[in-house]
């Protein structure tokens, strides 16, 4: 296919900061807005800026790639001859719907286009489309600039081929895929995410804890365990034999899911990087590590 031409279709601060990483990652990169493209500009040199404060780019890098990044006004002329459109205009659906047949009638049905919604499922999004097949959901994590996590949502017609090639995609731009098998309220991460932040609010208002200290309760417990192992991973490294022992161990009745949960951990462990731990006693020297780099960031080490 050689280079892939990647389209940002609306530069704010999540169309911007998937774009820096494109850029950054070699893809030809065009961004697209209604805006002047001075503004177009000054958004994606403001990430690019941040990106070399924080050690994640060096000068040299951020200036070749604001140097091949292209900016236009003109939807029709920037998607010519794209692999791949991130959509990120507002969440208006007739608006959002819009914009895909103007695309796809310059793409055809090669180009996979993925929206960054956060609510709106992509069965609606597909709905009157000329290639209902090749649009899905790739909603990133704020700062998407920083934070790899994409959740990849297909709809009802979306081909499993876009899916895989989206997921090629966002890898190559140094992101990490992951895919929601069903069209959920919240996908995966703001489900859970969701449910975490009105538990906190609920021990506030209950007098449990003051906000610092459920934030810090957050980051020091759960929170730095999660950023390095997840949650299911996690829960079975503090259990000897892990999920497939952890009702005998809290006395409770055993269910067919702790087997599912058991194979589905001993197969993540298996994919990782020898690096990063592939047994779990590699897992638990990587983590211990990492807790203590975090530790140091927290000037509590």
């Amino acid at each position: 296919m050689g280079k892939i031409k990647a389209v940002f279709v609306g530069t704010g601060m999540i169309g911007a900061g998937l774009a820096a990483n494109a850029m950054l990652n070699g893809y030809e990169t065009v961004l697209y807005d209604v805006v002047p493209q001075e503004k177009m500009r000054e958004s994606i040199s403001h990430i690019l800026d941040i990106l070399v404060d924080a050690g994640a780019a060096t000068r040299a890098q951020a200036d070749q790639a604001l140097a091949d990044c292209q900016f236009s006004n003109n939807l029709e002329e920037a998607v010519k001859g794209a692999h791949f459109v991130q959509e990120c205009i507002p969440e208006r659906l007739e608006l959002k719907k819009s914009t895909y047949a103007a695309i796809q009638k310059v793409t055809g049905p090669d180009a996979v286009i993925c929206s960054s919604t956060s609510k709106l499922f992509p069965t609606k999004l597909q709905e009157d489309a000329l290639y209902p097949q090749s649009i899905l959901v790739g909603h990133p994590y704020n700062p998407s600039y920083l934070l790899p996590l994409i959740e990849l949502c297909g709809g009802e017609q979306t081909s499993p081929e876009a899916i895989q090639r989206a997921k090629e995609i966002y890898t190559g731009m140094g992101k990490v895929a992951v895919v929601c098998k069903k069209e959920i309220y919240g996908f995966i991460v703001n489900r859970l995410s969701w449910a975490a932040l009105e538990a906190a609010k609920e021990c506030v208002r209950d007098g449990v804890c003051s906000v610092e200290d459920m934030d810090k309760a957050i980051m020091f417990g759960p929170g730095m365990r999660m950023a390095v192992t997840g949650q299911l991973l996690t829960i079975s490294l503090g259990v000897d034999g892990g999920f497939r022992a952890i009702a005998e161990k809290y006395g409770e009745e055993p269910t067919p899911w702790n087997e599912v949960y058991a194979q589905g951990v001993d197969e993540e462990i298996a994919n990782r990087d020898p690096a990063m731990g592939n047994t779990v006693d590699g897992v638990c020297k990587f983590r211990d590590h990492a807790f203590a780099e975090l530790l140091k960031l927290h000037k509590l080490l």
